[in-house]
């Protein structure tokens, strides 16, 4: 008799999400970046992405646009990683999902179509966004708050719709310049509010390229440029450094970086305060507030807010200014900022009197 023993040997198989290589290339780039697979990668123009790598940037700029044309810039000190993504003949079939970690990005959708918009999704740690059409930046804060703002087309009108989901509910944006910031998973997308803000602004804070003379030094240079490309710049301690920081060619308009003041930063803190306040009891004693709307001003470009014992006007252009008085006060301010005056009165005025001037 022979006996046969069958031994079977099991595993257990974890699911993962295909790879998909060539999916799209670096088309922009500035500084010290680099894309994280197995392993850091050296960027450089023209590199070839595939699903699931993760874009980061310290401080430098990074701009890549996919097979089917949609487009990411990416500014300082930023990260996104993308998931999956599926470029097929049957649009249908093809998809693209992106997770953004922390930092600055502008996302300009394809005009091809080739991807349908309900089925592209981008994920932050604090919301879910949906888009359907659309070109917007979007601003992820170490904490996990994230701002977004949906720009025009190329005609100032809405270039689609956004749509911006938590766990505790959702809201759209499809006008120009309107914009949401999201605390955490467990609170509401703020009301949506409309910004005064330029896309040539916006177009500042996400330059990429350097100026045309640094490019023109660099062609110049190609022997000395060839040697180098052979260092490794990307490795975890050069990251943080800066080679153009060091550069003392002339400065430019084009080297104008508005980041650098921590504009967006600066705006979802503005619009997250105005969204708590708005909820508060905005009536004044008197006659309220003349020469300013409660809120966000256009004309003259001032935030007020009140709250139970105060009123606040905050007017940030090249310079912050920021006063709060007493909400049971009469006053009359005037702010002069660079020429630009306005006259402010609460309750009425007369009783005091604030002059404010600032300027370069």
């Amino acid at each position: 008799m022979v006996l046969v023993a069958l031994i079977v040997f099991s595993k257990t198989i974890k699911a993962q999400v295909p790879l998909v290589e060539n999916i799209g290339n670096i088309t922009e780039l500035r500084g010290n970046t680099r894309i994280v697979r197995d392993k850091p990668y050296k960027s450089e123009i023209d590199f070839s992405l595939n699903s699931m790598d993760r874009l980061e940037t310290a401080a430098g700029r990074m701009g890549v646009t996919f097979r089917d044309d949609t487009t990411i810039r990416l500014t300082e000190n930023s990260q996104v990683v993308v998931d999956s993504y599926i470029f097929d003949p049957d649009p249908s079939k093809s998809s693209m999902a992106l997770s953004f970690v922390k930092g600055t990005g502008r996302f300009i959708s394809s005009k091809s179509r080739a991807i349908p918009k309900d089925n592209i999704k981008i994920r932050t740690n604090s919301a879910t966004i949906g888009i359907r059409g659309t070109d917007f930046t979007l601003t992820v804060s170490e904490t996990g708050e994230a701002l977004i703002i949906l720009l025009p087309d190329e005609f100032g009108n809405s270039s689609g719709e956004i749509v911006v989901t938590t766990a505790l509910g959702q809201v759209i944006l499809n006008k120009p310049y309107q914009a949401t910031t999201v605390y955490n998973l467990e609170t509401s997308p703020t009301e949506p509010i409309t910004l005064d803000i330029s896309l040539d602004m916006i177009d500042n804070m996400l330059i990429v390229n350097p100026p045309e003379k640094i490019i023109e030094d660099t062609s110049e240079n190609n022997s000395v440029a060839d040697s180098i490309l052979d260092i490794d710049f990307l490795e975890f301690d050069e990251l943080e450094q800066d080679a153009l920081a060091e550069d003392d060619l002339e400065y430019t308009e084009l080297d104008i970086d508005y980041l650098a003041a921590d504009f967006l930063q600066d705006l979802l803190d503005i619009i997250q305060e105005v969204d708590e306040l708005s909820k508060a009891d905005k009536a004044l004693t008197g006659e309220g507030i003349k020469g300013t709307a409660i809120g966000y001003d256009s004309n003259t470009q001032i935030s007020s807010f009140v709250t139970d014992s105060d009123v606040k006007l905050i007017r940030q252009v090249e310079d912050k200014l920021e006063i709060k008085v007493s909400r049971n006060g009469s006053y009359d301010i005037r702010i002069d900022q660079e020429g630009k005056v306005n006259q402010v009165s609460v309750n009425g005025g007369t009783s005091s009197i604030i002059n404010i001037k600032q300027g370069s």
